[in-house]
């Protein structure tokens, strides 16, 4: 941090100089031109009317065959979201193929990077689709349209035991993923960059707010995977319609205010958003009373099987023991989609305040002590 003093020129203009290194980097001069853009918060955003093309950025990431699984990949996908133009993979021996899928599962949630060379031991890989001026607000909205469906079909397929439906929720997770990382790369850029911050129209406090939001999105988003796996996992096993029904009722209940706290963190309506924080008390009793039900489900099949224990009803309490445990997770993915319901609706609150905040007046406070008393000049 640097304080610079301000200075008078002429009668009424006031001049403030730019720190040195930077004037040099940007190559400025006493012709070149800057921008000032007042910020909300009372600084100002000044840069270069004309920003001299960068270099592409490069970083080379080396890899050996005694790394853990999983580095390489990690690695690369923390380059992307520093936004390095060129990625070189260098391996001390071969790069199995094993390795080269899971960099080409990765490659595909990481929008506009792709593989432009390949060897044995090398692959460049490059930036071919540069976002700068991305609508991250409309990006984050269709982010929540997609986890949005994903909650509603999870639940559709357990109602109807709809394998390939669940499969299908299974994919979407995978665009889901794409916006979260693509609109996280563009917030880090925007914090890092202030003439993208300035390009895109958000401020510091903005990023910090979407980014928790897209972060819930994508926690309810691999909520309602988890709901789809059960109904995999569940099959055609028997399951208690009472326990069902309640777990469908909770899941609808946990949809419908992850939608309604979308459109209060858009619309900056905190009074919607604070109606969501206190119906998200509604799901643990739901919950609770779940437990309970599965409970007597559970002690009902002991009792039964009791009297006789043969092969057949020893296989009836594995059905039933699979489908308690199946819906135990699906009311575990509510209640997380609900948490994320509730974090965005808590961000709405937050962002409405500091959209309509207020100048505050200062004035200056009177000075203590007696008055001088006034001299009253001779005529």
């Amino acid at each position: 941090m640097e304080v610079r003093k301000v200075m008078r020129l002429g009668m009424s203009s006031l001049v403030v100089s730019v720190p040195k290194e930077w004037a040099d980097k940007y190559k400025l001069d006493q012709e070149s031109r800057l921008v000032l853009i007042p910020q909300s918060d009372g600084s100002i955003a000044l840069y270069p009317q004309t920003v001299p093309r960068e270099k592409p950025r490069t970083i080379t990431l080396k890899t050996k065959p005694t790394d853990p699984p999983g580095l390489l990949e990690e690695r690369m996908v923390a380059a992307y979201l520093t936004d390095y133009d060129e990625i070189h993979i260098q391996s001390e021996g071969v790069i199995s193929s094993e390795q080269r899928d899971r960099l080409r599962a990765n490659l595909r949630l990481l929008t506009g990077y792709q593989i432009m060379e390949s060897s044995s031991s090398h692959l460049l890989i490059l930036n071919v689709a540069r976002v700068s001026e991305m609508d991250v607000e409309r990006a984050l909205y269709r982010a929540h349209t997609i986890a949005t469906s994903m909650l509603k079909d999870s639940l559709k397929s357990l109602q109807n035991r709809d394998a390939n439906m669940a499969r299908t929720v299974n994919g979407l997770e995978e665009d889901v993923n794409q916006f979260y990382f693509l609109v996280n790369k563009q917030l880090r850029r925007a914090l890092l960059d202030p003439n993208v911050m300035s390009r895109i129209n958000i401020t510091a406090i903005d990023a910090l707010n979407f980014s928790m939001v897209l972060h819930a999105i994508h926690t309810a988003a691999e909520a309602s995977k988890a709901i789809a796996n059960a109904v995999l996992t569940l099959g055609d096993h028997d399951c208690p319609e009472d326990i069902l029904k309640l777990a469908l009722r909770n899941g609808q209940f946990a949809t419908s205010i992850f939608e309604d706290a979308a459109k209060a963190f858009l619309t900056r309506n905190d009074v919607l958003a604070n109606e969501i924080i206190n119906k998200g008390g509604t799901c643990p009793p739901m919950r609770q009373q779940a437990e309970r039900l599965m409970e007597r489900h559970l002690v009902t099949i002991c009792e039964d099987m009791l009297p006789s224990l043969t092969p057949e009803s020893c296989a009836l309490f594995g059905t039933r023991q699979v489908a308690l445990t199946v819906l135990e997770q699906v009311f575990q993915s509510n209640s997380q989609i609900a948490v994320a319901a509730a974090t965005i609706a808590e961000r709405a609150i937050w962002r409405s305040l500091e959209t309509n905040q207020t100048p505050i007046k200062i004035t200056k406070p009177k000075a203590k002590g007696k008055r001088k008393p006034k001299i009253k000049k001779k005529t």
